[in-house]
């Protein structure tokens, strides 16, 4: 059976209720001045009720979030992104992204497995929180995560050495099942799409794994704008890597829209429809998208 599904990342809903100044003497500091600033005049979050109101017209099975669903990893962020999951009447999958651990603090609280547990629910190895496999019907979702605490004005990341191995046996027993596979990851893994001190600290041990390994797609956000490309699979397959812009950004910029993008996928094939905003409605951008091959079994 395929997956149709849509994916949406760096939502970064806002609720501050609550929060002391004291909250703010850390990281946050540059976070707020940003949102005070930038952010939070170019971002609107009741623009992630369109995308729930458009998955449900598409007759999405499931909304998966690649990351950035906060913006400073406060509890009252988290409590905000929560009610809005449980109240958006589909399955939802999410993984974390840098703002999901944007302080030492919130990281060694484990703040986004606490609060999101129930949207990564899945199979994992014993003592560890990824990756997770969600199996739906011919499809697996494999979600990751590049999130940690980083310095003012970096947006690194890292997958990790025990989490990248533990992916290589995830694919590596998923395609032996004649399963797609979808990878979930926050930070691009294509070399060269990434701003300056936003990489992921490890893209060359994510790029081997999936040249032994392959996958059917790979999917992220991080940069906010339309990203597309491949990475090397076994055999001298190509792997399609897409990164969509963020669900709330009012931006119309070529490339830079506020975006989501709808996917139907099975074993041999993955169609996608990208969908911009136009200032007024989501719009689809390319109603006739070709499938695109990976590297399954099929």
């Amino acid at each position: 059976m395929p997956l149709r599904f849509v994916h949406c990342s760096d939502i970064h809903l806002l609720e501050l209720a609550g929060t002391t100044p004291q909250r703010f003497f850390n990281k946050r500091l540059t976070g707020g001045v940003n949102l005070l600033l930038n952010r939070g005049r170019k971002y609107d979050g009741g623009m992630f009720q369109k995308i729930v109101a458009a998955a449900h017209a598409h007759a999405a099975e499931r909304l998966v979030i690649t990351g950035d669903l906060t913006n400073l990893a406060l509890e009252s962020e988290f409590e905000h992104v929560q009610r809005h999951l449980e109240a958006a009447g589909l399955p939802v999958t999410v993984i974390p992204g840098n703002h999901d651990a944007y302080t030492r603090g919130s990281a060694r609280a484990h703040r986004f497995e606490h609060y999101m547990s129930a949207f990564m629910a899945g199979e994992r190895e014993p003592g560890s929180d990824y990756p997770f496999v969600q199996r739906l019907g011919d499809v697996a979702l494999v979600g990751l995560s590049t999130a940690i605490p980083s310095l003012p004005l970096y947006a690194v990341g890292r997958v990790g050495d025990d989490q990248l191995a533990r992916l290589g046996r995830a694919l590596a027993r998923l395609r032996g099942e004649g399963l797609a596979r979808v990878v979930l990851i926050h930070h691009p893994v294509v070399r060269g799409v990434a701003k300056p001190r936003h990489d992921l600290l490890d893209l060359d041990a994510f790029g081997a794994v999936i040249a032994e390994h392959g996958a059917e797609l790979v999917l992220h956000g991080h940069e906010h704008r339309r990203i597309e490309g491949w990475l090397p699979g076994p055999g001298g397959a190509q792997v399609p890597v897409h990164g969509v812009g963020s669900g709330t950004y009012l931006s119309q910029k070529p490339g830079r829209h506020g975006a989501y993008a709808l996917y139907t996928v099975r074993p041999g094939s993955v169609i996608r429809v990208y969908h911009r905003w136009d200032g007024r409605e989501f719009v689809a951008d390319e109603p006739d998208a070709p499938p695109l091959r990976g590297t399954g079994s099929h």
